[in-house]
């Protein structure tokens, strides 16, 4: 099935019905809202892309695939929300922005339209779904799982060691070293030095020596791929054997300076796919594109609507109370959604960087860590 996508901000093209597909008890209406201009097109290009890829391997299991354009703010997302009641979607994956996301979801609720997002992390938009009856299901990780994953690491891996939390006063990297330092404490373990630096910074001499003076091994860094490439090139020159870990913002480019080998990150399993991914990276490869950025995510997506189409009871219980209940194996390896639309399994994966690229902690790598740690 060809996927048409808005000419228009805001106006939908549904596809032509497929005069082969055949008679289905309930056929599933999918909605995309995704950006269709600006500075985040190319995310909207990659679940495009995504829900092509699937459905030319998997035809006729969708009746049709609606696109509206998600501006990112809200308005765009009542607009987006209206256009999709309109073309009478039963579900709508997309709107990849908070903003477009908290305005849309109270509309199509209404409507009983749930909606899967793919990118929106924040706790809040979770917490008020479920308070208000929201149709709100996501597959994108939870912002505070990233903590949580991170405080079991440095509780599994650093817990006979000195070890530093540091931020770079951005509210990102505050909350999650405040976080991580809460769910620490709670197991019993503190810190023994938890400092900020001022990111940005070409070097971080003070940084380090403090970092010295405090007797730590082990260093969390709560700040950009660029900072803590800075930092670790400044230890290096005064001498001073540090171990890092970082969170999420270490998937970055690579800039002019490296990170060194064995840095620990807690990064989105979207970003760093396993391998139940395979199947998806072979046919993206058949159609020149590669696994990257949204096309795994929004591929997992197309996988999961896929198998609720082919599940003929699932207008009687009703299309978000099935995808509550049910399993599916996915790119994103299992999916599993709880009654609060949150998905069970945890978002984000521990990372090491190896030969200057990331790759998922093996048991191995784990057993290694812990022992080196002993």
């Amino acid at each position: 099935m060809m996927i048409r996508h808005a000419l228009f901000p805001f106006a939908l093209v549904v596809a032509a019905l497929l005069a082969a597909m055949p008679v289905r008890a309930e056929s599933l209406h999918v909605g995309l809202v995704i950006p269709q201009s600006g500075q985040f097109q190319p995310l909207g290009d990659h679940v495009r892309q995504a829900f092509q890829t699937w459905d030319a391997a998997n035809p006729n299991l969708f009746e049709d695939i609606v696109e509206g354009d998600d501006g990112c703010t809200e308005r765009a997302g009542a607009d987006a929300a209206a256009a999709m009641i309109e073309a009478g979607v039963h579900i709508v994956v997309g709107f990849l922005c908070t903003e477009s996301l908290a305005a849309a979801l109270p509309l199509l609720s209404d409507e009983n339209i749930p909606v899967i997002t793919l990118t929106v992390r924040a706790d809040i938009i979770g917490e008020e779904a479920q308070r208000l009856g929201w149709k709100f299901l996501r597959l994108a990780p939870r912002s505070g799982s990233e903590a949580e994953i991170a405080a079991d690491a440095i509780f599994r891996l650093w817990a006979d060691k000195p070890f530093a939390l540091i931020e770079d006063g951005a509210i990102s990297g505050r909350e999650l070293v405040q976080t991580i330092r809460i769910n620490l404490e709670n197991r019993g373990l503190k810190p023994t030095f938890v400092d900020n630096f001022r990111p940005g910074q070409a070097t971080q001499p003070s940084l380090i020596r403090r970092l010295k003076s405090a007797g730590v091994s082990r260093v969390f860094v709560g700040g950009e791929r660029t900072d803590l490439a800075v930092i670790a090139r400044e230890a290096e020159l005064q001498g001073v054997n540090l171990h890092f870990m970082g969170g999420d913002m270490l998937h970055a480019p690579q800039g002019e300076i490296p990170l060194p080998d064995g840095t620990i990150a807690i990064l989105s399993a979207g970003a760093l796919p396993g391998p139940e991914a395979e199947a998806a990276r072979v046919a993206f490869e058949s159609r020149g594109l590669i696994a990257e950025g949204l096309r795994i995510p929004a591929y997992a997506a197309a996988q999961i609507l896929g198998a609720v189409a082919t599940r003929m009871d699932y207008s009687r219980s009703g299309l978000d109370q099935a995808l509550r209940t049910a399993s599916f194996s996915t790119a994103l390896g299992r999916v599993t959604f709880g009654q609060n639309g949150e998905r069970r399994e945890p978002g984000f994966v521990l990372a090491i960087l190896e030969d200057g690229n990331f790759r998922r902690l093996s048991l191995e790598d784990t057993a290694q860590l812990t022992s080196d740690s002993q």
